[in-house]
């Protein structure tokens, strides 16, 4: 699968935004940025602002000897791409990747820093369980950008942009920890049931310079979504840091996450792209406790009436080794599982929800299993 034409056309027309998004460039090179951390959102990072159009000639790629590849736009800098292809060990991508930068494999992605320390390439593939829609990819973008991009200072970026190889780019600037700009261009696609990532990470001074070997990294790129299909679903997660920090655990990139408050509850909801699942954190306190005893009746009134059900069945009613209760229960007529978490502390009654489409709970149930090896008071 070659992209070099399609998305050689989609980098030239943002690489002015450089001097638009980025003025004071010229920053000193320091760290870049690490590979995809278990990291807390932001809920109040900046809206993505419009891409503004620019045009400037193209960036030419040439052949040198041993089948290598060197592209060399304005000011230097060029990237030769080794000969010999990396093939990530799930076997659900190949990638030619530029000769002697370090390169770090993980179970989901590969990451790839230059010697000089100013570009860095993170690769990576998502088994989603089912293909989705074009507005499901986008909600699943969406949530990679504001789980992931916007957490970091100075995030703005512009609209998504459908390339004519089906991909979707997103053109951002950033600053990292150290408070160098960087320039960022990301390719959102999917194959089947495996939604594939690429982000390329640039100090802005140095863009010119980059951009024209990054594309080939981009465009040399081939997939095998069967494979990327056998890795366990959401396999990328975060971690997320409830309010007044109650809680904290881990949960897919690519979920959707809303805060919401009202009669004295507050709701956290995680929600998978296609819908087809869900993790909800009630946190419940009208100033009154909720005794040890009446605890379990209370915890299946609330399950009731939030997610409006009216034939739950308990399956199983296990108390927990923290004190906490654990409640299995299925809708015939909804065709949902769940699953539920309560304990009380002082006068707030904590209810933590896993609900899924009964035919998709053997794919998804990772996600929740993760989410519980990693829960825990901060």
């Amino acid at each position: 699968m070659k992209h070099f034409n399609a998305r050689q056309i989609w980098v030239v027309l943002v690489v002015l935004a450089l001097a638009v998004l980025a003025c004071g460039g010229g920053a000193e090179a320091t760290a870049t940025p690490l590979p995809r951390p278990t990291q807390k959102p932001n809920p109040t990072a900046t809206k993505p602002a419009a891409k503004p159009t620019a045009t400037k000639a193209s960036p030419k790629a040439t052949a040198t000897e041993g089948g290598q590849v060197s592209a060399t736009a304005e000011g230097g800098a060029p990237i030769v791409l080794s000969d010999t292809p990396f093939s990530h060990g799930s076997g659900a991508f190949t990638v030619s990747l530029p000769q002697d930068w370090q390169v770090d494999e993980k179970p989901n992605s590969v990451f790839v820093t230059s010697p000089d320390k100013v570009v860095a390439i993170e690769i990576s593939f998502t088994n989603v369980g089912n293909p989705l829609t074009d507005d499901q990819l986008n909600t699943y973008i969406t949530g990679v950008e504001k789980n992931w991009f916007a957490t970091f200072s100075s995030y703005t970026a512009g609209n998504f942009e459908p390339q004519t190889d089906g991909s979707i780019g997103v053109f951002k600037t950033l600053e990292l920890s150290g408070g160098t700009r960087q320039t960022v261009f990301s390719y959102y696609w999917q194959k089947d049931a495996t939604v594939y990532e690429q982000d390329f990470w640039v100090d802005t001074d140095q863009y010119d310079a980059y951009v024209a070997g990054l594309l080939q990294v981009a465009n040399s790129m081939t997939t095998d979504a069967a494979a990327g299909a056998a890795a366990s679903a959401y396999a990328v997660v975060y971690t997320f840091t409830g309010p007044q920090s109650l809680f904290q655990f881990d949960i897919p990139y690519p979920w959707t996450y809303v805060n919401s408050t009202a009669d004295n509850t507050v709701v956290d909801t995680f929600t998978a792209p296609d819908n087809l699942s869900f993790v909800e954190n009630i946190a419940y306190d009208d100033g009154t406790q909720v005794t040890k005893s009446g605890a379990g009746a209370f915890a299946r009134t609330l399950l009731e009436q939030h997610y409006k059900v009216d034939d739950l069945k308990v399956t199983n009613d296990k108390v927990q080794t923290d004190g906490s209760e654990r409640l299995t229960w299925n809708s015939a007529s909804k065709n949902i599982d769940g699953e539920s978490f309560f304990e009380t502390r002082g006068t707030t009654f904590l209810l933590l929800t896993w609900v899924v489409d009964t035919p998709s709970y053997d794919l998804l149930v990772p996600v929740w299993n993760t989410l519980l090896d990693t829960y825990k008071i901060p």
